[in-house]
């Protein structure tokens, strides 16, 4: 089941802190019994205290009294926020740091509660712990010695009830830890927020809804709520319109999802609010999970925007092209994400297949680091520009475990033997070597061409930008590492048969000032191809180890799988006649 959420839509949906409260499930009305508006209430108030800017107290070192509101730290440096380690004094400083601000609420405005404001935070590169008034409201990422740098992930945390003090001083206390690169934050906004101000702040319109309307969308809640703790599937199905489609799920893939769940499960929304959008759609911004039977969470608790139709008691579904998809991985042990990008062409058609690109991020990156580079945007204009074929394109997330199988991860089955079967299932997919492409960036370049030289019946197309193409994987163990020591990828290429190397087509590029040398590396895998006759598109530029080097050259990647594509033509089925529908989506 898909979880999480487009690009658009990243600073508001996020996997939140445990801090919950359920909400009663709707009732049905009957007779004269006053209808159930319980389930939402209808919209925040407007409201914000911005706190980025001056005003901040920072020091290096890590001390857990330094989270109590009492401790005194006019001693520490005056800081402001956002702010960026790496373009300062501590460009070269990797480890702990705290950051505190003592501010005064205004007494509570009218209509406001505590549990409709968010604490939002930014963008923290790498992992923090959020502390307000001395209690812990969150935390994202790991801190040594289980290190998970979660730089592209925007904070939003949830303060309990009781916690803010209104009319007087708070304390926000920050604990941020730095693995490698930048560090702090780098990106806002920062600042106690209603639902209703960032959404203003993510260009979400729309206007209040009426009782009626409220008691509308707890009817659908309420059926949804019923029928998934009843195990009764067929109900569900039925609040689910006709061309539903949520995040990637079908109402055919939701159900599916719910069978496999062990039992009857729980379906909550939380803190839900209902506003009324552009075109009369009747929208929840709820915090949604999923619990089994056993109280196992099967999806943690989850902001998201629920599209209802204002006239049926259905769910529409947000039909989004940019999102995050999730499943039970038995090759990593968990659950894993993997981000979606879906061409324009692909929401307007039911029948029509679509190749698909599989784009690797480099280290210490993540399937979510491509929202933070507005990557759907990107592709819609790539596409148009530059006639590229529409395609499907899939973010795995790559972590930094360099695209092998270690006891960091088995990253390699993930990808081959778990993804790309899933995704040929779940989406319209040309589900074939010849429309099936891999690109990388830095140590995706590198797993771009060891995944796609050692499975040449699942890839066809390889590129790279700025990849570590001269070194082996540096994931695992020493004994792992020297287990996977013949996956460089120039040292593949050389050992390979120029047959082997004909069943690919190869773009890559490299930075004549590349902080790795990773430009010297593209030009020694040039020769190599070239010493056997190999075609292949390469490109040696001015440009160090940065996006600002690689990106402007996603046409030339791009380009290469659209060309591997389109010399296969592929015979598509006949459209049946699209349904009429009131909305226009994305």
């Amino acid at each position: 089941m898909t979880m999480l959420p487009r690009a658009l839509l990243a600073s508001l949906l996020l996997v939140l802190t445990p801090a919950t409260v359920a909400l009663a499930p709707a009732a049905a009305t009957a007779g004269t019994r006053p209808a159930d508006t319980s389930c939402a209430t209808t919209g925040s108030v407007d409201f914000g205290v911005d706190l980025a800017g001056a005003g901040w107290r920072f020091r290096t070192g890590d001390d857990p009294a330094w989270s109590d509101p009492a401790f005194v730290d006019t001693g520490w440096d005056a800081w402001s926020v956002p702010d960026n380690w790496g373009a300062g004094e501590l460009s070269s400083y990797d480890g702990f740091a705290w950051y505190r601000r003592t501010f005064t609420l205004p007494e509570r405005p009218a209509g406001v509660t505590d549990s409709a404001v968010v604490a939002a935070l930014g963008k923290i590169d790498d992992a923090d712990q959020a502390f307000l008034n001395g209690q812990e409201i969150g935390r994202t990422g790991g801190f040594p010695p289980a290190f998970d740098s979660t730089w592209e992930v925007p904070r939003e945390y949830y303060p309990a009830d009781g916690l803010l003090r209104w009319g007087a001083t708070n304390v926000l206390a920050v604990r941020v830890y730095d693995g490698t690169g930048g560090g702090g934050f780098y990106q806002g906004p920062v600042g106690l927020f209603s639902k209703a101000r960032l959404r203003t702040l993510g260009g979400i319109t729309g206007t209040p809804a009426g009782k009626a309307q409220l008691a509308h969308a707890c009817a659908i809640l309420g059926k949804q709520h019923r029928a998934v703790a009843a195990g009764d599937l067929r109900a569900y199905a039925g609040t689910l319109a006709d061309g539903f489609f949520h995040q990637g799920d079908t109402a055919a893939r939701r159900l599916a999802d719910l069978r496999a769940f062990p039992g009857r499960s729980t379906l909550r929304d939380s803190q839900a609010e209902l506003f009324v959008d552009t075109q009369g759609r009747l929208v929840v911004d709820t915090i949604r999970s999923w619990t089994g039977a056993d109280g196992t969470v099967l999806l943690p608790p989850t902001r998201e925007l629920l599209y209802l139709d204002p006239r049926r008691d259905q769910e529409l579904g947000d039909h989004s092209r940019f999102f995050r998809d999730s499943y039970e991985s038995a090759a990593m042990g968990r659950r894993v994400q993997f981000n979606v990008y879906l061409p324009k062409g692909y929401t307007r058609t039911t029948a029509k297949r679509y190749p698909v690109v599989y784009l690797l991020n480099g280290f210490n990156g993540s399937n979510i680091e491509w929202e933070a580079r507005d990557m759907d945007a990107v592709l819609d204009k790539l596409t148009r520009d530059a006639d590229l074929e529409e395609s499907v394109v899939v973010f795995p997330d790559g972590d930094s475990g360099w695209y092998v199988d270690t006891s960091v991860g088995n990253f390699r089955t993930m990808i081959v033997k778990e993804i790309v079967p899933l995704v040929d299932r779940a989406y319209r997919t040309i589900a074939d070597r010849e429309h099936r492409g891999v690109s990388g960036v830095s140590m995706g370049g590198q797993g771009a061409f060891t995944l796609g030289l050692t499975h040449p019946d699942v890839f066809s197309s390889i590129a790279s930008h700025m990849g570590a193409l001269s070194l082996a994987p540096l994931a695992g163990t020493p004994a792992e590492q020297a287990a996977n020591a013949s996956l460089q990828p120039i040292a593949v290429v050389t050992a390979a048969s120029v047959a082997d190397l004909r069943r690919h087509t190869y773009y890559f590029d490299g930075g004549d000032q590349d902080d790795y040398r990773f430009g010297a590396a593209a030009q020694r895998m040039s020769t190599a191809l070239a010493a056997k006759g190999i075609r292949h598109d390469y490109q040696l530029g001015a440009g160090r180890h940065d996006d600002a080097y690689w990106m402007p050259k996603l046409d030339r990647s791009f380009g290469l799988h659209t060309e591997q594509f389109r010399a296969h033509p592929y015979r598509q089925a006949r459209e049946p006649r699209a349904p009429r529908t009131a909305y226009v989506w994305p």
